[in-house]
C-alpha cells in the first residue's frame, strides 16, 4: 500500500517517544494502582479490633444513639457521615469534622460507640493514593499532578492502539505463535517478545484502565462520558467547606428503621448523614449480594420514616450503572473477582513495558551506531 511505510514509521516514532517520556509516570501509576487494589483487604487483615469487633449479644446502637455517644466521645466535633455495616462483627465508620471541610474518618464500635481509630496502614495507602492520582505534587487535584497523570492516561491509549497496529500481522499467521511469548530467546528478541506479546494480552485491560482513569483527570471528559452513558449532564457536585447548615437536626432513627424493614435488615453497608429540618434523609446502601461496592441503592425518607423515593442499582439502565461504577470499572471489580485479579496483575506488570521498551530503544541506538561506524570504515 502506497504510503504505508511512512505511516508506520511515524506511528512507531511517536510510540517510542511517548513510551520514553510518559513511561515513567505510567510505571509509577501502574504499581501504585496495583497496591491500591488490595487496600481494603490488607487493612482489614492488619486491623483486628479496629475494622472488626467482637460480636455481642446486645443490639447495636441506632444512628441517633451512635451520634449521641460520639458527641460525648469527641466533644466539639460533628458527625458528617456514618457508614454502618450489616455484618455483626464489623465496625462502623464515621467522618468527624472540627469545622469547615471534609473532616477525618475513624472506625467506631457499633455496640457502644467507642472510637477505635483509623485502620492500620491508612496513612500509607493515603500517600499511595495521592501518588497514584497526583504524583504527590503540591495542590493535589488542583495541581499539575492531575494534568500529568491525565496526559499519561491519554498516552497509554495511544501506546496500546498503535502497538496493536504496528504488530498486526500482514498475512496469514499462526495466532498461537502470535500470542505465545518466546521465552527461549535472549537479548533484544526476548525483550521484544515480552513487550509485544504480553502487551497484546493486556491491551483491553490497559484501554479500560486509561479510559476510566481519565474520569478523574478532566472535567470535560467526565461530563462527556456521563452524557454519552446517561443522556443527561452530570449532577453538580455539592459545595465543600460550607460549615454547618442552618436548621435543627432531625432524628435519623425512623428513617433507618424504615430502611431496615424494607430490606429485611440485609445490607452490606449503609451510609447516611445528619439532616436538617426540611431535608429528606438519604441512605446509600450496598446489598450483601451486590456485584461490587459501587453498586449502591439510594433511598430517601422523610423524617417520620415515610419513603420519599427509592433508586435501586439493578433497576437503572446500563449506562447509568456504568457511570456510577467508574471506580469499580477502573479496578476491574465490576467484572467480579477474576476481573479484579486480572486488573491488579496488569497494573503491577506496567514496569515490564517501560523496562523492555527502554532496552529495545537502547539496543536499536547501539546497532545504529555500529552500522554507521561500519559504513564509515567501508568508505575508501
Amino acid at each position: 500500500m502506497h504510503g504505508g511505510v511512512p505511516v508506520r514509521s511515524a506511528l512507531f516514532q511517536v510510540h517510542w517517544f511517548l513510551g520514553l517520556t510518559a513511561g515513567l509516570v505510567l510505571m509509577l501509576v501502574g504499581v501504585t494502582g496495583g497496591i491500591l487494589s488490595v487496600e481494603d483487604e490488607v487493612m482489614s487483615l492488619m486491623s483486628p479490633g479496629i475494622v472488626t469487633v467482637p460480636v455481642r449479644e446486645g443490639p447495636r446502637l441506632t444512628p441517633d444513639a451512635l451520634i449521641a455517644r460520639l458527641t460525648d466521645e469527641a466533644p466539639g466535633r460533628r458527625i458528617t457521615l456514618m457508614v454502618l455495616n450489616g455484618a455483626l462483627d464489623r465496625a462502623a465508620r464515621v467522618r468527624l469534622a472540627d469545622g469547615p471541610g471534609r473532616g477525618t474518618e475513624t472506625y467506631v464500635d457499633p455496640y457502644d460507640g467507642r472510637i477505635l481509630g483509623p485502620a492500620v496502614g491508612e496513612a500509607f495507602f493515603d500517600t499511595v493514593l495521592r501518588l497514584h492520582r497526583w504524583l504527590l505534587i503540591p495542590g493535589n487535584g488542583d495541581g499539575w499532578g492531575r494534568t500529568l497523570t491525565g496526559a499519561s492516561a491519554l498516552a497509554l491509549v495511544y501506546l496500546a492502539l498503535s502497538g496493536l497496529y504496528l504488530r498486526w500481522p500482514k498475512g496469514r499467521r499462526d495466532w498461537r505463535i502470535w500470542l505465545k511469548p518466546a521465552l527461549n530467546r535472549r537479548g533484544r528478541a526476548l525483550y521484544w517478545s515480552l513487550h509485544a506479546v504480553v502487551g497484546t494480552w493486556m491491551l483491553v485491560l490497559y484501554l479500560l484502565m486509561a479510559l476510566t482513569g481519565l474520569w478523574w483527570s478532566y472535567g470535560w471528559y467526565r461530563d462527556g462520558v456521563t452524557v454519552l452513558l446517561t443522556g443527561r449532564p452530570a449532577a453538580a457536585a455539592p459545595a465543600r467547606g460550607m460549615g454547618k447548615r442552618e436548621g435543627a437536626p432531625v432524628p435519623l432513627d425512623p428513617a433507618f428503621a424504615a430502611f431496615t424493614a424494607a430490606t429485611n435488615g440485609r445490607y452490606a453497608t449503609a451510609s447516611l448523614a445528619p439532616a436538617r429540618a426540611g431535608e429528606t434523609i438519604r441512605i446509600r446502601a450496598v446489598a450483601p449480594d451486590a456485584a461490587h461496592v459501587q453498586a449502591r441503592d439510594e433511598w430517601r425518607f422523610r423524617p417520620d420514616g415515610t419513603l420519599d423515593s427509592r433508586d435501586l442499582y439493578t433497576e437503572r439502565p446500563i449506562g447509568a450503572r456504568l457511570a456510577g461504577s467508574m471506580l469499580a470499572l477502573h479496578e476491574g471489580r465490576f467484572f467480579g473477582p477474576v476481573g479484579w485479579i486480572a486488573f491488579m496483575l496488569a497494573a503491577l506488570a506496567m514496569p515490564l513495558f517501560g523496562v523492555t521498551g527502554l532496552l529495545l530503544y537502547l539496543g536499536r541506538r547501539r546497532n545504529r551506531r555500529r552500522a554507521q561506524i561500519a559504513q564509515a570504515a567501508a568508505v575508501p
